[in-house]
């Protein structure tokens, strides 16, 4: 019925404790058996089970005794269970009775020691037995909290996708659920310890067609109030008439989020534009109470109407910019067309990249079908931001206000990481995104050589340039980080995806696609396959409306933001989805 997980790993022992309750379908009692397997060097320390609403511990016998006690119970019809080891790393539960149509609860839980390599620590649940289940599971979820002396940096699952929080450098928490499931692949989590400023971690698998490598960077943990680099912030709003409604009343509240969790260090701008454009204040200003209190009665004030001159909106927030120490970013939010103005693509575009003379990196919240999705992503990749697509019925005013948390404190900007050791090509993503507190960068390639690998991060705190540096870490053999490959297969193809969607059709393009997809089995707009629970990630990717629009070159309408979307889960996708 369900499969819940609480893990607590201390310094690097785990205790994992599993709670399930097992459902009857039949109209008559039967006893229950379930193969557990527990990772190498584990120890089960506790078996329960609930008799009514009382949980009863089990007793440690010798396996003969206990097998004579239980079935000597079952025998009298009474409520045993026993735990047996079965071999190496399996253990047997048997459980009797679960009733007729009814139910029973068990509890196991197991302690294990962690091992750290290279300052990599692993862990591994084994959640795919539950594939065997007959019906999916209503719900599934897995909780981990990590305590260490040494500073927890990188958290990654490979596997699923996780949660992660930090409330200290040496405590994190990750979390998994879903409902409705059958699960098929363990759950896996990686953690690196460091006690640099950014901790990098090297990964990599070779195969018979070469190698594929991981690099881990993540700050430390930041305590509230500790110093971030000071930002710049041009937030950008679409009031024309299509934003009329919802949209508008949406669009106003994210305005006042992030006005009101700007840093008092940060410099900002607001811009409103229809048919005309108009800034409030009209340079940029500090962020003050008194200023922050003058911006939100100017958001409060703006009106619906008009047309959409996205031109002169662009080049009236990048003209309020500057160089300097400081990382600039404009948060650009539209529903429509260019319908006012210079309205061609190709010109807007010409004109954005003369006037972004201060580097400033563009972030582009398209609301609705009715998008210029070429455009707005042209804009953003660009411009070293990214694109977001929030449909008619998605709560704009969420996911602005979730963007801007990860990107409201930045702590690296400009970033360029070298290698030593090894020859690297097909490196994803191509434009490195600043580096976040709470964030995390992930990049994927190839890789030639032999090691070891020496990795290089630098980028700029405000005016001070740092380095970090991961020295001589020796190239793993074996098939710890088997799922690499596709990891990066995934990031290719979102890569080619958006190439074909920007530039046009290319045959040579899609038929890479293809050979990606059918050699590692990922669902895209060229490959179909049988769509499972797995393949939900992918759906968009798949739908005929997002492979109609990609082979038409389609730019507007429901098929074209499908497509988007589609090309940026691929881009984005941060774990081997399908191990």
């Amino acid at each position: 019925k369900y499969h819940r997980v609480k893990v607590e790993i201390v310094n690097q022992v785990a205790r994992t404790s599993v709670d399930q309750v097992f459902v009857n379908h039949f109209g008559r009692d039967i006893e229950g058996t379930y193969i557990f397997p527990v990772p190498e060097g584990a120890s089960v320390s506790e078996f329960a089970m609930y008799i009514g609403n009382e949980r009863v511990q089990a007793e440690i016998l010798d396996s003969r005794e206990a097998r004579r006690v239980y079935e000597d119970i079952v025998r009298r019809m009474r409520d045993p269970g026993l735990l047996e080891y079965m071999g190496r790393n399996l253990f047997r539960a048997r459980v009797f009775p679960i009733p007729a149509n009814g139910e029973k609860r068990v509890q196991i839980s197991y302690t294990e020691v962690l091992k750290s390599e290279n300052g990599l620590v692993k862990y591994l649940y084994p959640l795919n037995t539950e594939r065997f289940s007959r019906d999916p599971l209503e719900d599934v979820s897995i909780s981990v909290r990590v305590e260490s002396q040494v500073p927890i940096v990188n958290v990654y699952s490979p596997s699923h996708r996780v949660s992660v929080s930090k409330d200290g450098a040496g405590r994190a928490r990750v979390g998994y659920e879903d409902k409705r499931v059958r699960p098929d692949k363990d759950f896996l989590v990686y953690y690196s310890l460091s006690k640099d400023d950014v901790g990098l971690s090297f990964l990599n698998w070779e195969g018979p067609e070469g190698g594929y490598f991981m690099l881990l960077a993540s700050p430390r943990f930041a305590a509230a109030g500790e110093r971030v680099v000071n930002k710049t912030i041009v937030l950008v709003l679409d009031s024309s008439g299509s934003m009329s409604g919802t949209k508008m009343r949406q669009a106003k509240e994210a305005a006042r989020f992030i006005l009101n969790h700007l840093d008092r260090g940060d410099e900002f701008t607001v811009v409103d534009f229809d048919d005309t454009v108009a800034a409030f204040p009209e340079t940029l200003v500090p962020a003050t109470d008194e200023n922050i209190g003058r911006a939100l009665k100017f958001v409060d004030a703006i009106e619906d109407s008009g047309g959409t001159n996205i031109n002169d909106a662009l080049l009236k927030a990048l003209s309020q910019l500057r160089g300097g120490e400081r990382p600039n970013y404009v948060l650009f939010l539209t529903d429509g067309l260019p319908t006012v103005g210079t309205t061609e693509t190709a010109d807007i575009l010409r004109n954005i990249q003369k006037a972004n003379a201060a580097r400033a990196r563009v972030f582009v919240f398209g609301v609705g079908n009715d998008v210029n999705t070429e455009l707005l992503d042209r804009i953003s990749s660009d411009h070293r931001g990214t694109s977001v697509y929030i449909g008619e019925t998605e709560d704009l005013e969420v996911a602005l206000s979730n963007f801007y948390e990860k990107i409201s404190s930045p702590l690296l900007s400009d970033l360029v990481v070298t290698f030593r050791g090894i020859e690297t090509s097909q490196v994803y993503p191509r434009a490195l995104p600043d580096l976040f507190k709470g964030s995390q960068l992930v990049l994927v390639g190839r890789y030639r050589g032999l090691g070891p690998v020496s990795v290089v991060l630098t980028g700029k705190s405000g005016r001070e340039e740092k380095r970090f540096v991961l020295e001589g870490r020796a190239l793993v053999a074996g098939d710890s980080f088997n799922f690499l490959p596709r990891l990066w297969a995934t990031r290719r193809i979102g890569y080619l995806l958006e190439e074909i969607r920007l530039q046009g059709s290319n045959q040579e393009l899609a038929d890479e696609i293809r050979r990606l997809g059918l050699k590692y089995g990922i669902v895209t707009p060229y490959t179909s396959f049988l769509v499972t629970e797995k393949e939900q990630l992918m759906l968009d990717a798949a739908a005929p409306a997002a492979q109609e629009a990609i082979a038409a070159g389609q730019t507007l309408g429901v098929g074209a933001v499908r497509a988007a979307k589609a090309t940026q889960a691929f881009k984005l996708e941060d774990r081997a989805a399908q191990v």
